[in-house]
């Protein structure tokens, strides 16, 4: 009984580890944050949001999908080049980034262990500036003769536009009029197709219904994915007509197959037919349209079902201004202009189709500006480091990388020397004047720099300390995981992710990332948050990627036991509410639901129920229609005294009400359904073609097929009796079953 009770305990730790309870009041999240984005808001234009390599970004526009990287890349002088790839270990570790990532630090492993290494650390000094600082150390025995190499380059997604409509002077006094110059096919206030899928509700990733990217558009993402291949298909628009443009010509961008004719019925803005004839390729159709006066108009097209098209948007112009209209190619280069300093210590760079100019300049006379040329820096540059001469390094040409080579850096037996550069950003004035002053007086500069507070040591227990370094390091790694631009709901964001492999939105990862945030800094938490919900009565009723658990409303309870913030309280509830509503089966459209027994699936959305890819029943499963795992009813079984908690807090007694059935219901259907006595674990329910219960799911031997932790996830939900509760705690303890010498195994 003894070793059980330690048992119990020992699970107890486990769980509040997924819901941990902290200590109270902990930080205030501002006003702004409390919008509708699904960006982290609170973040600088600076941050650790590369794709390619460890380094500073800055973003430019939010809106653009660009993003400027400077990169340092330590090396041996003539000899090993360290290139610091963010999706494979690349001999750099994230040291130390503080919690405003204002200071981010990594650290090139030169020599194992710590006997040769250079930490870069990329202070953000202001929205306009970042300093670099690079440390040297040499705790070796020999000289060390070091490079450093400051690469700088631009970077963009795949479906950037390679078009865009001509900036003449018609667009220009459209533009001044105040008149909208190009409607977005994916800007609709409605998009309804005649058959509803269950993803009709929850639109993959967070993207738009037939959305689809491609760098043939305009605006880099169309309305395709069969849009219009359905009779009766239909999307809605607003148009705001203005005064002096109540007559003239709509023009419609689209690309329908060759040979095929995707026709639609036109009503509001425009009575009539519209016919939009395939060549193959993107191409404008236009129609007249004139009302009375000024105002907001809705424009509706409804299929016939002819073809699926491709829908780019539509403009407005008169009959004459539709005559000048031209698309031309966009000026987007990753090659940009370069302009050298006379010191050969800075440059400035300027890139075409980005609004900003960048500069850098460092204090070290050693150098070289240089310019590589080739998309893989991993392998073509490690292969010239022996041509320390030429100022041009020529590959293949897909990608330009402008490089500041200091070197060599001598660093007699333990010492180290700490060199700077300055990286800005602005108008060529501001940035040639930020420069000036780097090399006059470098000092002002490292002068900002924001170190820790001596004091921040001091609030350690002295039993903690042992644990600094632990804690710095999971710290580093989760604010450096974070990227952009990912794209959802129509904006580009930057993202936490469980890692930059994973270049995506992920639902379940970004709630248990939030929760490790609410440690960190509760604002970036509430955010992380905030990202996966979305307004109530959006078409999507969370963002949605991977497995659909409710981590976020652990994540909810989590920073409201932390922050005790009311307005966070309220903001996410009625979201968090639609999610949960989505899951459970209370929502149009949702699948989750077994008819008859009221257990929840999600295979409709996702193949995995519980994160573990190859968890043995759910891999062996081939009707997965029928089949109703454990963990999705008992989690949200956890969600809804969660949520529960937050209503009786609020004051709304109806809610209480449904949460309070909802629980008894899925707790009554676990229990009648899913309990096996004979192996002490819940399985997998088996249904008919009525949604009535048959069997459990079992192995070729007879046995539960569910002897994991799906099998004993209702300890989660607390709904088990005394000697259920014991014969699954005591699975999950046995060397024999769950219990390795790593910890517990699905």
């Amino acid at each position: 009984m003894y070793n059980m009770k330690n048992k119990q305990a020992l699970f107890l730790i486990l769980i509040l580890s997924i819901l941990p309870i902290r200590l109270l009041g902990r930080g205030t999240i501002p006003p702004s944050c409390f919008t509708d984005s699904h960006d982290i808001t609170s973040l600088h234009a600076w941050g650790p949001y590369s794709k390619r390599y460890a380094s500073i970004s800055h973003i430019p526009d939010m809106k653009a999908g660009i993003r400027f990287d400077v990169s340092v890349m330590p090396g041996y002088y003539r000899n090993r080049q360290f290139i610091p790839h963010v999706l494979f270990e690349s001999s750099y570790h994230p040291w130390d980034i503080n919690p405003a990532m204002d200071r981010i630090t990594y650290r090139y492993e030169m020599e194992w262990k710590d006997r040769v290494f250079t930490d870069v650390t990329y202070h953000v000094l202001d929205e306009d500036r970042t300093l670099v600082e690079m440390r040297c150390v040499n705790h070796t025995t020999a000289n060390q003769n070091l490079v450093l190499n400051l690469m700088a380059y631009i970077d963009y997604e795949r479906e950037q536009p390679r078009n865009e409509i001509t900036k003449d002077q018609i667009w220009q006094q459209m533009t001044t009029e105040g008149q909208q110059t190009w409607y977005k096919a994916t800007d609709y206030i409605l998009n309804e197709s005649v058959r509803k899928s269950p993803q009709y509700n929850l639109v993959y990733d967070g993207w738009k219904r037939n959305e689809e990217a491609t760098s043939e558009s305009l605006s880099g993402f169309v309305l395709g994915k069969g849009f219009g291949k359905e009779k009766g298909d239909r999307v809605v628009y607003e148009v705001n007509i203005l005064p002096g443009r109540e007559k003239g010509i709509l023009g419609f961008r689209y690309n329908t197959p060759s040979g095929k004719t995707a026709t639609f019925r036109l009503k509001g803005l425009v009575e009539g037919e519209l016919s939009l004839k395939g060549q193959g390729k993107y191409v404008f159709a236009q129609l007249p349209y004139a009302c009375k006066s000024p105002g907001i108009y809705r424009l509706e097209l409804s299929s016939v079902g002819t073809s699926e098209t491709a829908l780019d948007g539509f403009l407005l112009r008169s009959e004459e201004e539709m005559k000048e209209l031209k698309i031309v190619s966009r000026p987007l280069s990753f090659t940009p202009e370069m302009r050298v300093g006379k010191s050969k210590q800075d440059f400035v760079l300027t890139y075409e189709g980005c609004d900003k100019a960048y500069g850098i300049a460092w204090n070290y006379k050693e150098s070289e500006v240089r310019t590589i040329l080739d998309d893989n820096l991993e392998s073509f540059f490690r292969k010239k480091t022996h041509d320390h001469v030429s100022t041009r390094l020529v590959g293949n040409k897909q990608w330009h990388y402008s490089n500041a080579f200091l070197r060599p850096i001598v660093l007699a037996p333990e010492t180290e020397q700490t060199l700077y550069a300055l990286v800005c950003t602005g108008t060529s004035q501001q940035i040639n004047e930020q420069i000036q002053n780097f090399h006059t007086s470098p000092e002002t500069f490292i002068a900002q720099i924001r170190r820790d507070s001596p004091d921040a040591e001091n609030k350690i227990l002295s039993e903690g300390k042992k644990y600094k370094f632990g804690q710095r390091m999971l710290q580093a790694a989760l604010l450096s995981n974070i990227v952009y631009p990912v794209h959802t709901q129509g904006e580009y964001i930057r993202h936490f992710t469980p890692g930059k492999n994973w270049n995506s939105l992920y639902t379940w990862d970004s709630g248990f990332i939030a929760l490790g945030l609410i440690d960190v800094d509760v604002t970036k938490a509430f955010e992380c948050i905030r990202a996966y919900t979305t307004p109530v009565g959006s078409e999507s009723a969370f963002i949605h990627h991977g497995t659909p658990l409710p981590i976020q409303m652990y994540a909810y309870y989590d920073l409201w036991n932390n922050s005790q913030s009311k307005e966070a309280l309220q903001f996410l509830y009625p979201r968090l509410k639609q999610f949960f509503d989505f899951m459970v089966g209370n929502s149009a459209y949702s699948s989750t639901r077994m008819k008859e027994t009221g257990l929840l699936r999600t295979w409709d959305y996702f193949y995995n129920s519980g994160g573990w890819d190859d968890y043995p029943p759910q891999h062996a499963l081939r009707d997965k229609a029928s089949v109703t795992p454990v963990v999705t009813s008992a989690y949200y079984i956890r969600a809804a005294k969660i949520l529960r908690l937050v209503a009786r807090e609020m004051g709304l007694k109806k809610d209480v009400k449904e949460y309070d059935q909802l629980i008894h219901r899925l707790t009554s259907a676990l229990q009648s359904y899913a309990w096996d006595e004979e192996s002490g674990y819940f399985g997998y329910v088996l249904h008919d073609a009525d949604g009535k219960a048959k069997d459990i799911y079992r192995y070729k031997d007879g046995t539960n097929f569910n002897k994991g932790l799906d099998g004993v996830s209702p300890l989660v939900a607390n709904i088990s009796s005394k000697e259920q509760t014991e014969r699954m705690i005591g699975h999950v303890f046995s060397p024999k079953e769950m219990w390795t010498p790593v910890g517990i195994s699905t």
